[in-house]
């Protein structure tokens, strides 16, 4: 009997030590990571990079996107683990982190991502892409312009593009007849804004199409006197409202004389308010001083400051 007790006795002892090593410790808090990662303990980095992902509230992720931030490249292994994460929010936040950090691989990783139409962050590889100043990647984001279904992946690919200077003018030219109107408009603007002579042929072509015209005057106005004289006085009087704003605006930023009675007449008589709030503007910077326009109560009024 005694030996039975003994033997009961020491199972016991046996299951508590048992029980006592294989006890799992819980999860750094987010607060623990953050002040591990201060410490440049690198233990928190992969904890830090399992906040980033959709299950985390957005100010979780802020905070653990700023702790890597702060970490540098020493956390350069967990993020690079990251960049083709399942969840979409964790490859956004590593793809954002690699780029700022210019991890080796960021940008491969960037091409990859903007070609997977699965992941639904690609605006941030096209983010990465612009940062990267890799002409290879003009090609890449002018057919995402083109092509892309998600529009804020199309935006983020049209400023990206726009860093590479007149570098992507030609690749724009290029692209424009493929593409259809909307997304036409959108390269066009970037011609524009890109101020290179040699895209202001197709800017001007495309005030042909109309629904491309606005985007087209737009550039033109954007553009100024650079290139070949245009003059966009015809334009003042276009049956849309748009387009007759931005001819005002493309007038005075111009210089465009030709354009001076229409618009003097236009600030009082246009159906549209803003259409002759802006026509004012056009004619001021024609005259060098300031001019009215009649506002909606019939009044002579200041256009408003842009720029309050």
């Amino acid at each position: 009997m005694k030996i039975l007790t003994r033997a009961a006795a020491l199972l016991c002892l046996c299951l508590a030590v048992f029980t006592g090593c294989n006890k799992v410790a819980p999860p750094l808090s987010l607060s623990e990571l953050e002040a591990k990662a201060a410490a440049k303990d690198s233990s928190a980095y992969a904890g830090l990079v399992g906040y980033l992902g959709s299950a985390s509230t957005q100010d979780e992720r802020k905070r653990a996107y700023l702790a890597l931030v702060g970490a540098g490249k020493s956390a350069s292994a967990e993020i690079a683990a990251a960049l083709e994460d399942s969840d979409p929010s964790r490859r956004e936040h590593a793809l954002a982190l690699a780029g700022n950090m210019k991890l080796e691989g960021a940008v491969d990783a960037a091409y990859k991502a903007l070609a997977d139409t699965s992941f639904t962050r690609r605006h941030a590889a096209a983010w990465v892409l612009g940062e990267s100043g890799d002409e290879r990647a003009i090609p890449v984001l002018v057919r995402t312009i083109s092509t892309d279904p998600d529009e804020l992946a199309v935006r983020e690919a049209a400023r990206a593009v726009s860093r590479f200077g007149e570098r992507a003018t030609l690749p724009l030219v290029e692209a424009l007849p493929s593409m259809e109107p909307r997304r036409r408009g959108t390269a066009v603007r970037i011609l524009g804004e890109l101020r290179d002579p040699r895209g202001k042929s197709a800017i001007v072509a495309a005030l042909a199409d109309p629904v491309t015209r606005e985007d087209a005057m737009w550039a033109l106005g954007t553009m100024g006197v650079v290139g070949d004289p245009f003059d966009p006085a015809p334009y003042l009087k276009d049956t849309d409202w748009q387009v007759r704003l931005e001819a005002c605006r493309a007038a005075g930023l111009i210089g465009a004389k030709s354009a001076r009675p229409i618009l003097d007449k236009m600030r009082s008589d246009d159906p549209v308010k803003v259409v002759r709030e802006w026509a004012a503007r056009g004619l001021a910077l024609l005259d060098g001083s300031h001019t009215t326009y009649r506002n909606t109560s019939g009044e002579w009024d200041a256009p408003d400051n842009l720029y309050h």
